[in-house]
Order: structure tokens, then C-alpha cells, then sequence
């Protein structure tokens, strides 16, 4: 039934891409990465901004879109050639039989946050208590992680989903929930308005199963484009972990941060291109197969690809 309704969506939204030309582009890009306003992101603006794609020699265009469900469809439908998303989307697509490989890990960071209208002192607090997020996604995946790393069982709270981050947010400084898990740069606005930072996802062993995907193929037609894209990528890490402070209002202008945010918000260390472990990639599909959102598991070597972690370098 899932996966049925997830096809429909997925027509349904590339419809509307189709039709309205919503994410018409220029004539001549080669590569159209897509990417949401979170921290993810500003490696890839700080390629374009500071000319790394430009000197790779290609075309490449970021894409920008303002949900995860757009942005996965628009991959799915061809519409956009790779983007930034997680490995539950990623086993969501491969499972519905659409071709896109995931090509890297990349650095995310999520916070559960208590609201300022509640006393807790910690994430054990939470038990009986409603906690805000997006149902069968990483927020949740993530959450369920953090409440376990803190010795409480999932079930142990009141789910409440709310998929809107803005929606989420607003319920959580009015504390019509208890806490939330938000993605940044979201919850460091949260925290900045009084939310209390119960736990991170910092604590959680081999990261989180963020991901850059890519569809077959432009793997294939587009093979020094993507390698292009990956030396570029490597350059603006490297240039962010160096001087950090030098991006702030490039979070801002480009990046579409909200402006409160600019002056506090904690830089993540950048990792160079890597892939996620089979550890990460497994622990995912198990969580998914307990909440019944996958009957048969993905092959590891179905999912993934080496090639670009190993055949690309800064020269």
C-alpha cells in the first residue's frame, strides 16, 4: 500500500513539473543537483560562489527546492541529475524500482530539542510525553536512534506527526508538544528562541545516513561531470573547514538561513567524500523492515557505488 501511494505521489508531482515547468532550467547545464536550505548544502554554494565549479570545466547548476518530497521525486523523474537525501529515500526509490545509486555520505546534523515551556532535564523526560516529527523518515529514524542511545524505548512516547519543519517548529516554541527533532539550521533558531537541546545527533556512532544520490543515468552519460562535480566538492570542504567564519553570510544570502541564525549557528566539520558503511545502510533498512515499510531488503552493492569516493581527487 505504501509503495503504491508513493508511485501516484511521484507521477503526480512530476505532473506538475512537467506542466508548470517548475524546475525549468538553462539550456546547456550538464549537471542539476538539487539541494534544500540546511546545512548540507553550503559545501555546494561555496563551490559555485567560489568559481570550484566553474574551473572544473562543466556546467553544473544547483537546483533549489524547499522539501525532501520534491526533491526526491524530481530525482526519480529525471529531472534533476543527483541531490542531497538520506538512505531511507534512497531504499524507498531502489525498492519502487527506479535507477539512482547513492555515490557518498555527507554531514548532516539533527537536534531533539524540549520545548522552553517544559521542565525536562533530559531526554528521559520525553516518556509519556508528545514529541513532534515526520513519520517514516530519517527525523524519525534519527529519534528513535537518540531515544535508545538515552535508555528509553521508541514506544515509550506520544508520536505526533507533524511533516511541515515550519509547523514543527511553531508547535514547539508554543509547547503544544513537549520536544521535536529538527535539522539545522532550524533547530539552532529553536534553541536561540529557548527550545533546551536534550540530544544530537553527534552522539550517534557512524554519523547519520545522509547521503548524496545520483541517478544511473547521468552515472553513466555524465561520468567527468559527476567526477568534476566531486573535485569541486572536495575544494569547497576543504576551504569551509579552514576559515568557517568567512561563509556566515553566505548562509544568509544564499543559502536561505534564516537571518536570526547567522551569528550562532555551529559549524559542522566538513568530511570529504566517503561512503556510508554497510553497518549504516543495514541498521537503516532493519528499522525500516520493524516499522513495516520494507518487506525485502536492498542489496548493499545495489544501492551504492565506489567509484566516484575512489576515482576523484583535487589536483
Amino acid at each position: 500500500m505504501f509503495k503504491n501511494m508513493f508511485k501516484k505521489l511521484s507521477l503526480y508531482l512530476l505532473s506538475i513539473f512537467l506542466l508548470t515547468g517548475i524546475f525549468t532550467l538553462p539550456a546547456g547545464a550538464k549537471i542539476r543537483f538539487g539541494i534544500l536550505p540546511d546545512d548540507t548544502a553550503l559545501p555546494f554554494l561555496v563551490a559555485r560562489e567560489e568559481g570550484f565549479f566553474g574551473a572544473a570545466g562543466y556546467d553544473i547548476e544547483l537546483v533549489n527546492f524547499t522539501n525532501a518530497l520534491e526533491r526526491d521525486s524530481a530525482l526519480q523523474a529525471g529531472v534533476i541529475d543527483g541531490t542531497i537525501s538520506d538512505v531511507l529515500a534512497a531504499v524507498f526509490a531502489v525498492s519502487n524500482g527506479h535507477k539512482i545509486k547513492i555515490t557518498s555520505h555527507i554531514n548532516n546534523r539533527f537536534l531533539l530539542l524540549s520545548s522552553g515551556k517544559m521542565e525536562a532535564s533530559g531526554v528521559k523526560d520525553l516518556r509519556g510525553k508528545p514529541v513532534a516529527m515526520s513519520r517514516n523518515t530519517i527525523i524519525e529514524y534519527i529519534t528513535d536512534r537518540l531515544l535508545t542511545e538515552h535508555g528509553v524505548d521508541s514506544e515509550e512516547i506520544n508520536r505526533v506527526a507533524i511533516p511541515k519543519i515550519p509547523v514543527r517548529l511553531q508547535m514547539l516554541n508554543a509547547g503544544q508538544v513537549a520536544a521535536a527533532t529538527l535539522p539545522e539550521p532550524l533547530a539552532t533558531l529553536a534553541h536561540k528562541k529557548g527550545a533546551k537541546v536534550l540530544a544530537t545527533s553527534d552522539e550517534l556512532a557512524g554519523g547519520v545516513p545522509v547521503v548524496i544520490l545520483f541517478n544511473e543515468g547521468a552515472i553513466n552519460e555524465k561520468t567527468d561531470e559527476i567526477k568534476a562535480f566531486y573535485r569541486a566538492y572536495r575544494q569547497a570542504v576543504e576551504r569551509i573547514n579552514s576559515n568557517p567564519e568567512a561563509y556566515r553570510s553566505l548562509l544568509v544570502e544564499k543559502g536561505g538561513f534564516p537571518a536570526r541564525v547567522r551569528d550562532v549557528f555551529k559549524f559542522p566539520h566538513y568530511h570529504k567524500p566517503a561512503l556510508p558503511t554497510r553497518e549504516m545502510v543495514d541498521g537503516v533498512m532493519e528499522w525500516m523492515e520493524e516499522k513495516g515499510l520494507l518487506k525485502d531488503k536492498v542489496k548493499y552493492q545495489d544501492l551504492v557505488t565506489d567509484f566516484f569516493v575512489k576515482n576523484t581527487s583535487v589536483h
